[in-house]
C-alpha cells in the first residue's frame, strides 16, 4: 500500500507538526508496517528526509504532486487544521488542487487527525466540497466531528484524538521541572493584548526559573521569538527563550530538549498536549477553537488573550495537572485502526 501525505506544511518551522507525523508513523508502523509513503513540501527536503526517512519527500510541483498521487493507493491529510483560511487562502487553494488530481486518476482523500479551527471555515463551498467528497475524515477533537456533521459526507466523522498523543506515549517528554514557568505565546501574526496581565499574573507565582518556550523556530509576527525580542529589557531578562528545535536534528533530541515546568501556560495547540505527558499544571490562552478544545479535553482553565490580571491569577491557582493523556493516545490509536481498515 502506498500512501500520498497530502498536507504540506511538514518541514516548515512548527515542532507540533512533527509530533503530528510522528504519532501517526508510529501507529503504522504497528498496523500497517509494509505501508509506503509520499509527500511533496515547499521547504528544506534533507531534514525531513533525516527525520522521518520512511517517507519520499519530493520538491513542491504540480508535476510531482500529480505524479505521487498517481503512483499512490491512496491520499492522507495527516494533522493540522486543513479548512482554516485565517490568513489566507493558501491551505485550501492546495488542498483544491489535489482534489482536482486525485479525481482525474480516481484516488480517494482521507483526513486523519485534524480539526475545524472556526465554524466559518466550514461556509466555504470549496471547503463543504472537500468534506463532503472524502472517503473518511476522522478528527482530533469531537468538536470538531460534530461540526463536521453539518456536511453531507459519504462516511460520517469520526471524533479521535490528536496523533501526537501517540508519539509522547511512546517518548516520554522531560518531566516537569519544579519551579519552573514555561510561557508559550503564539498569535499568529497577531497582536497579544492581554500580555501584561498575563506577565504581571506569573510574577505572583513562586517561581525560580522562567522560560519562554518557542515551539515554531521562525521569527513569525505575533509567534514566540518575535513576541520576546519585541518585550522591555528588563521583562525580557527574566525569561529565558528556548527554541528545542534545530533543522536536522532527530525528534529525539528536539524533544529531550523540551523545557517541561511546574506550570505551563499556552496558546500553542501541542504545547498543551505535551504539558499534559510532562507533568505540568496547564493553563491554555484561548485565541481559537482548538485550543478551546484542547483545554476541554485536558480539563484544563481556559483564558481569553484579553484576559484580565485578575482571571489569569485565578487560572493559574486552579491550574492542576491533566490526566487525560492516555486516554487520547488510545483514542487517537483506533482512530488510526479505524482508518487501515477502511483501506484493506
Amino acid at each position: 500500500m502506498r500512501i500520498h501525505l497530502g498536507h504540506h506544511f511538514y518541514g516548515a518551522g512548527n515542532l507540533g507538526d512533527d509530533f503530528m507525523l510522528a504519532g501517526f508513523l508510529t501507529a503504522m508502523r504497528q498496523l500497517a508496517p509494509r505501508a509506503t509513503y509520499s509527500s511533496c513540501v515547499p521547504f528544506a527536503l534533507e531534514p525531513l528526509r533525516t527525520r522521518f526517512p520512511e517517507i519520499d519527500w519530493q520538491p513542491y510541483s504540480d508535476a510531482n504532486r500529480a505524479a505521487c498521487i498517481a503512483a499512490a493507493d491512496l491520499w492522507l491529510g495527516v494533522g493540522g487544521s486543513p479548512f482554516q483560511r485565517a490568513q489566507s487562502r493558501w491551505f485550501i487553494d492546495h488542498l483544491v488542487a489535489d482534489a482536482q488530481f486525485c479525481a482525474k486518476k480516481q484516488k480517494p482523500m482521507f483526513y486523519l487527525g485534524v480539526g475545524v479551527q472556526t465554524v466559518a471555515e466550514l461556509e466555504l463551498p470549496d471547503v463543504r466540497r472537500l468534506c463532503a467528497d472524502a472517503a473518511g475524515i476522522w478528527t482530533r477533537d469531537p468538536a470538531s466531528a460534530i461540526l463536521l456533521e453539518g456536511i453531507k459526507t459519504s462516511r460520517p466523522p469520526v471524533a479521535g484524538a490528536d496523533l501526537a498523543h501517540i508519539f509522547f506515549q511512546k517518548n516520554p517528554l522531560p518531566t516537569a521541572s519544579s519551579g519552573r514557568l514555561t510561557l508559550v505565546a503564539n498569535f499568529d501574526y497577531g497582536a497579544w493584548p492581554g500580555q501584561s496581565a498575563v506577565l504581571r499574573a506569573t510574577h505572583r507565582l513562586p517561581a525560580t526559573e522562567r522560560v519562554w518556550l518557542a515551539q515554531e523556530t521562525r521569527p513569525l509576527p505575533g509567534a514566540e521569538r518575535a513576541l520576546h525580542a519585541a518585550l522591555p529589557p528588563e521583562e525580557r531578562s527574566r525569561w529565558r527563550l528556548v527554541t528545542p528545535d534545530e533543522s536536522g536534528i532527530p525528534l529525539a533530541e528536539s524533544l529531550a530538549r523540551w523545557p517541561s515546568g511546574e506550570w505551563l501556560v499556552t496558546a500553542r495547540f501541542h504545547a498543551a498536549l505535551a504539558g499534559t505527558w510532562a507533568g505540568s499544571k496547564v493553563v491554555v490562552i484561548a485565541t481559537n477553537e482548538k485550543l478551546r478544545a484542547a483545554a476541554r479535553e485536558l480539563g484544563a482553565p481556559l483564558i481569553l488573550p484579553d484576559a484580565d490580571e485578575a482571571t489569569v491569577a485565578r487560572a493559574l491557582a486552579s491550574a492542576s495537572v491533566p490526566t487525560t493523556g492516555p486516554i487520547q493516545a488510545d483514542r487517537a490509536f483506533a482512530a488510526c485502526a479505524d482508518f487501515v481498515r477502511s483501506i484493506t
